[in-house]
């Protein structure tokens, strides 16, 4: 009986933990008083709405870090907001939250929502957070829109590994600051040393594929 009560005891005590813990991660300090009660109430409007609400937390307090105006804070709050709701709309079903933190960083960079139901689609039962990243490190490494999309769906449909799709995003990132490739160059060039190594695509997902995405013909490295 005693180990029970003392078992008991633990579980509370670490769901009381995990609770505090989550608080936390929602409480935002603004530059004032004002500022931090309107962000407040935006992120808890969001938590309410099942959005991870965090990431707004996270994305404000970094605009105060940075010396933000207090009513751009609040405009930046407000705008994570919204567009964690368009995310999580975008890539219905998934719903985790990494997922949805993703897509809206995707947003963030103009990347429009048909591009985010793309990436869903093309892998419907497996977690997207990192396609989606790497989408965006393309697209801020100014690969055109199209191609990075093109690239990212590919890689899903041959079944690339997460780490296979983080490696192409760095190395596209580097050969564009490092070498001085141009983005698109070094993307396609990524891409072709990558697709060699990975699985076939099934028929159907060969038949999705857009007919120029291998027809690229990157330069080589110096």
């Amino acid at each position: 009986m005693k180990k029970r009560i003392r078992s008991c005891a633990l579980l509370v005590c670490g769901l009381a933990f995990r609770v505090a813990a989550a608080q936390d991660s929602l409480r935002f300090t603004g530059p004032d008083p004002e500022t931090t009660r309107q962000v407040s109430q935006i992120v808890e409007s969001a938590a309410a709405a099942g959005l991870p609400a965090s990431h707004i937390v996270a994305k404000a307090q970094f605009a105060v870090l940075v010396r933000t105006p207090a009513p751009r804070i609040v405009e930046t709050a407000k705008a994570v907001a919204a567009r964690l709701e368009i995310a999580r709309q975008s890539i219905a079903p998934h719903k985790l939250a990494n997922d949805i933190v993703n897509a809206e960083e995707a947003l963030s960079y103009n990347v429009p929502p048909d591009v985010l139901r793309q990436i869903s689609k093309a892998s419907p039962e497996d977690p997207i957070a990192v396609p989606l990243s790497v989408l965006t490190s393309l697209v801020a490494s100014r690969v055109p829109l199209k191609r990075a999309s093109e690239i990212v769906t590919d890689l899903i449909r041959h079944r690339a590994t997460s780490a296979q799709m983080v490696a192409l995003g760095k190395e596209v990132e580097a050969d564009v600051r490092t070498a001085g490739f141009r983005a698109l160059d070094a993307a396609n060039l990524a891409y072709s040393g990558l697709i060699p190594h990975l699985a076939p695509l099934s028929p159907t997902a060969a038949t999705a594929t857009d007919a120029g995405l291998s027809a690229s013909s990157p330069p080589k490295k110096p």
